[in-house]
Order: structure tokens, then sequence, then C-alpha cells
């Protein structure tokens, strides 16, 4: 092979690893943080650190290639380093550890130090050699440091048979789990995966990996004897495991029974899962990684250590689990049959909004909401023929328990009055599962900018708590400044939630403005400024950037900023609002609504005739809905909810055909449609409503 020299690698990753950085757009920034600290020798604190381990991680190359982690024991101590080029290992692998035939002189190897009682730990690539009956040196190639999360903090006592390691144990092989082998898998908390780059053996890129895995009990599912999959969390960026897999799917688990000593090796080939509902059901999870077993080893009570379980990684509380996922895909199927909630907690937040927490009846999973979405619900109100069907914004997402709807009493409004004068603790309604396309965009990266007037703190604050309290730590760094206007502190919602937003996080500003102050309304503690939400506020309190904006309020309100955003020079494409009909659609931009397929819509112009006014158009994709399409000719057809949910706008076709992108809610006769979010279906004597 060529020799590489060290001016040829102008960063310490290889083509995988910088293709996953470019996949979530951090190759930049790693390749200025990470040549400061990736370094070819190790620090003296490293070679400290090292020097008081009791075992340490291997990550090695069998003769056919495939990678296998592994664990050096011995007394604190075994490790030591005559200089920073150089880590010293004085100690034999434990018995039928595959570590046993790969270890020779120019053997790549990937180190991994970890302290789990306290969590620490240091990576470090080289290369082996002067290996002996005592031990064997390996020669830096790479040193750096890593982060602590997912590692389960964990005590313990070193046993006598640590000074032999070599001792005869029973070993069971296979190539598929057996019943003792999927028990080990099925609780643990944390494994190592051991993984290789097989470029130029003279690029110091080149050779093994070993890496630590954790998540809560179970994060491991097995799918079948040769078949296990589970969820990746976001990292430290450097993506090495993941740079591996992509270039060689060969890669090796160890997993410890930190119970009983038992040590299980797993030899396989990898998938990474980069989308799909599994993936999006999972908490948290950036990736699923699938693995297919080829060699399975089993060493009984190998490891030379008393565990004591300590605690979890603080961050694994915000994590899923796979039966919280198969629960909210199972949910997911039945997303559009009506099911019966109990209230189980009302809580009045103002003088005219209140907060109904439902639970459903069954006790099962509910649909997770995106922030910002309703939730379509039926009221038996007496005096009204049949059911009463509304939508209202859930205003916080929660864990998939429940949802929190957070409505304002309306005089002239039936259902709300009836919600908030009859519906208590134990009542029960009937809902779907949420509905709605007013979110925020999850995959931007720009800050956001929440701005609300009077109830239309709802979804606000469903994106606020998502953004900032429900934060997965290290998934999200946008900054979140947070605008609502109300008349005074008797109106206003969610104070108390807000504040203690902005004093938990630096990511997270607030401003709130009151039009209507009263006597008891203290600025600087109730309310930071008096008047209304505009633009010039804006200016002033963020200095303008590239934002992602959204709002909610008012149609007036909504107008106003909407113009005044637009007025000076925020794109249309920026500014996100909730629709409630022509009265609140602004600029060029018809809705929120996410794009159709050409499986979705007719890709074909198609003329609409309207019975009753004697119109015709030819209606466009871009035209959206068929009520949007008789907005814009200037009929006012009834609707409420513009998502398919309440009914309101039942039509009837005169002729012809309609399309739904997805299966409305509300149920029509043969003959009707629901214009609010239908299209035409391509026919040759176009669509006839009879309006």
């Amino acid at each position: 092979m060529n020799e590489v020299s060290a001016n040829e690698i102008s960063t310490p990753f290889h083509e995988g690893e910088l293709a996953i950085q470019d996949r979530y757009g951090v190759r930049e920034k790693m390749h200025r943080f990470a040549t400061k600290v990736i370094r070819d020798n190790m620090p003296d604190q490293h070679r400290e650190f090292y020097g008081a381990l009791p075992y340490l991680l291997v990550g090695s190359l069998d003769r056919s290639g495939q990678p296998w982690a592994s664990m050096l024991v011995g007394e604190p101590g075994f490790l030591s380093s005559p200089d920073n080029k150089t880590l010293r290992a004085g100690s034999k692998p434990l018995f039928a550890d595959p570590l046993n035939d790969n270890l020779q002189d120019g053997a790549p190897l990937g180190l991994l130090g970890i302290e789990l009682h306290s969590r620490r730990r240091n990576r470090m690539n080289g290369t082996a050699s002067n290996v002996g009956a005592q031990g064997f040196d390996i020669t830096v190639d790479q040193s750096f440091g890593n982060c602590p999360k997912y590692i389960q903090a964990r005590d313990f006592e070193v046993l006598d048979t640590i000074s032999t390691p070599e001792i005869e144990r029973p070993v069971h092989r296979a190539e598929l789990l057996g019943t003792a082998e999927q028990a080990i898998l099925s609780k643990a908390d944390a494994f190592f995966i051991a993984s290789a780059f097989p470029g130029n053996q003279d690029d110091p890129r080149h050779g093994a990996d070993v890496s630590h895995r954790g998540g809560k009990p179970g994060f491991i599912h097995i799918e079948d004897a040769s078949t296990f999959i589970f969820p990746d969390f976001t990292g430290n960026n450097h993506y090495n495991t993941l740079g591996n897999v992509a270039l060689n799917p060969k890669v090796g688990f160890l997993i410890p029974d930190f119970e009983t000593g038992d040590m299980l090796y797993i030899a396989a080939t990898a998938d990474i899962i980069w989308d799909g509902d599994q993936l999006k059901a999972f908490k948290g999870a950036e990736r699923l990684i699938r693995a297919r077993i080829s060699k399975v080893i089993r060493v009984e009570n190998s490891l030379p250590f008393r565990w004591t379980f300590n605690s979890y990684a603080p961050n694994l509380a915000k994590l899923g689990s796979w039966d919280a996922t198969f629960a909210a895909l199972e949910a997911e199927k039945n997303r559009n049959m009506w099911r019966t909630y109990t209230v189980a907690h009302k809580r009045k937040e103002s003088d005219t909004i209140t907060s109904f927490y439902l639970a459903p009846e069954d006790g099962k999973a509910v649909c997770i909401p995106k922030a910002g979405q309703y939730l379509p619900i039926k009221l038996n109100i007496p005096g009204e023929v049949g059911q009463v069907t509304r939508t209202y914004t859930i205003s916080d997402v929660g864990d998939g328990k429940g949802y929190r709807l957070s409505v304002k009493r309306e005089e002239k409004g039936t259902a709300s009055k009836f919600l908030h004068d009859h519906i208590e603790v134990g009542s029960t309604i009937e809902a779907m599962a949420p509905r709605g396309k007013f979110f925020f965009d999850e995959e931007s990266k720009r800050p956001v900018v929440l701005l609300s007037g009077g109830v239309g703190i709802t979804p606000m604050i469903a994106m606020a708590n998502k953004l900032i309290r429900d934060a997965i730590p290290g998934k999200t760094s946008r900054a979140v400044h947070f605008f609502h206007g109300a008349r005074n502190g008797n109106d206003h919602a969610f104070g108390d939630t807000v504040r203690q937003l902005a004093k938990d996080s630096d990511r997270f500003s607030a401003h709130i403005r009151y039009s209507q102050p009263t006597a008891a309304d203290v600025e600087g503690v109730h309310h930071d400024s008096e008047g209304r939400l505009d633009v010039a506020l804006l200016k002033a309190a963020l200095g303008f950037n590239d934002y992602d904006f959204y709002l909610c309020g008012p149609a007036p309100f909504m107008k106003s900023l909407y113009e005044g955003l637009t007025g000076i020079g925020v794109n249309e494409e920026r500014i996100h609002y909730e629709s409630f009909g022509p009265a609140t659609v602004f600029g060029s931009a018809k809705t929120d609504a996410p794009a159709k397929t050409k499986a979705d819509v007719s890709a074909e112009p198609v003329k609409v005739s309207f019975a009753k006014s004697g119109k015709e158009v030819l209606w466009k994709p871009e035209d959206g809905s068929l009520l949007e399409l008789a907005e814009a000719q200037g009929l006012s057809p009834a609707f409420s909810c513009r998502d398919g949910v309440c009914g309101s706008c039942i039509t009837k076709v005169v002729s012809g055909n309609v399309e739904y992108a997805e299966e409305p809610i509300a149920e029509r006769a043969e003959g009707q449609a629901l214009i609010c979010c239908s299209t035409p279906r391509a026919a040759e004597k176009g669509l006839v409503l009879d309006l």
C-alpha cells in the first residue's frame, strides 16, 4: 500500500464519518473542534486516568476482518504509560475472549477507558506491539476524550479472580441467540460495540474502534434469534461507530451481565435505519440500528467484579422505550376511531381559560401530537341535536399518556360554555387522534420566535415546552423567543409556566405585553411592557436575524404582525400561522399544509363548476382544497375546522368525484364531499358542486 503522509490528512475523520456529519449539518463545526481535541498522543490527564482503571474495553479484528469487543481486567495499575505515545497493558485477555486470537504485533486496536461509577471515559485508537505472555503495548494513533452520556453509574468490588483472567470457564458457542443469551440482551442497559474502518493501514484513521451505548433496561429489542435492534441517540457528533458501519457493516458486541458476571460476545452485521414509523415513534432516537447475528459466544461467570447499581444516566428520563414505542404505533393504527377519555384534572389558567387533562379510559397509549396540533372531540350537550363536534388545541404534548386541552370560555360558544360549566373531574369525553397542519419544523436549525395573542397562547406553550422543557439534551440548541399579548393579568394564561421556562433555560426568553393592565398588574413582575405586540417591539428585542416565526391569535393580531414582518423583509416562508379561513390567509401562502404528492391529488387541471352560483373555474394543484378554490371565487361556504373533522363544510357533489389526501374524520353520505380537505379527481367532465 502507498503511505499516507500527515499532510494529506486534513481532518481526523474518514469519509464515512464525514458523510454522516454532512447528513446532520455538523461537519464544519466538528472539523474546527476535533482538530483541537483529537491528538496523536495522550495528555497527562489521560495517562493518569488509564493507570487507575481496573478494566479496559478493547476493539480488535479477527483474521476475516470481523470486529470483536472485549474487556481486559487487572488490578489498578495494570495499565501504565511510559510516554505520551504508549500505553502498556500488563494483563492477559479473559478466557475464551476473541482478543486471545486477535492480539498480535501490528494489530489495530480501539480502546475505551471508562469508569462506570464516575461516568468518565476516554478513547484511543492505536497499534499493538511487544505482544507477550505478560501483556502488550499500544502505540497511539488517535487519542480523545468522550462525553459521559447514557452511562449508568455502577460501583464495583474487585474479586480475587482478577489475577487469573485466563482460568477456564464454561463456554457456549452458537450462531443464534439461545434463552440465556436473550435474557442478557433483554435486561441490558449498556453494551459495547466494536467497528472498523478498512482504510489504508498507514492512515491513522484506519483500524478498530470500540464505543459504549446505553439506554433504559430493554432498549435492545430482540426481533428473533438472529436479529436485534436498538435506538441510537444523539452523541458527540464524531459518528465514529456510524461512520465505520457506513463503510463496513461488520460489528462486534460485548454485553456484560452485571448480575452474574457472564460475558456475551456477538459478531454481526449492522444496518442503519434513518427513517420509518418505528424511528419516528421512539422518543429521542436519532436513528435505529439493526444487527444481524453471525456468531455468539457466552462465557459464564467471566467478570472478576461484583457490581452494585448506583443510578441511571440523568438524560435517560427524556428518552423513549420500546414498550412506549410499540404502544404509540398501536395507537396510530386506530387514529381514526373515537375513543373515550376521562377528565383526570381540571385547572383554571385565567378568568377565561381552563385546562382539561384527559386520560384514555382504556388505559392504553395515545397518539403523540406534534406541538401545535388540535384534538377533535365530541360532546353530548343537552338540547343539542346529536353530538357536538369541536376541535381544541392541545396545549402540552405530554408523554403519550393523555392530552391537555386549554379552552377559552366564549359566551356564544355552545361547546366551550358546556366544558367550563358542566365538565368536571370524572366526566367523559370522546376524542380522536390529534390533527392539524400548524406545528413547528423540527428539522430547522433556526432560532424560533413564538408570537401569540389571547388564547392563541395554547399552541405556543406546547411548542415552548417541546423545545425547552422536553428537549433531548444535546439534540437541539435552538433559541426560543416568546412574545405574548394579553389584555391584563386576569386574562393571561400560563404566565407562571413561561416565567419558569425562562428561569430554567438560557435558550428561552420571554416578553409579555398587556394592553389594559389593572392596578394589580406590576410591570417587571407580571408583564414586561404595555401596549400591543408589534414589529417595533420585535425589532428592539431581537435584532433581526434569520428566525422561524410562529403566529397564533385573533385575525387582526396575526394580520398586523404578518404584514409588519414581511414589510421589513422577512421571507414569507419563515412565517407560519394557524389558518382559520380566508380572513387569516396572508400573502401568497395559503396555509401551513404540507405539500401533497401526485398520488394524493390530480396533477392535471380539472374544471370545477359551482352550480348554484353559476361560476366555473379551472382548478390547478396550487389552488389547494376545494374550499380554498371556492373562497378565491368570492363564495362563502360554511366551514369550521378546515381539516375534515367537524363536517361543517359538507357539500353535495352533483357530478364527478373528489380525492382526500388523508381519510377525514367527519361522516358524509354518498354524493357528498368535505370540501375543506378534498381536491377534484381528474375526470372527463370535471367536477360540479352544489354551491
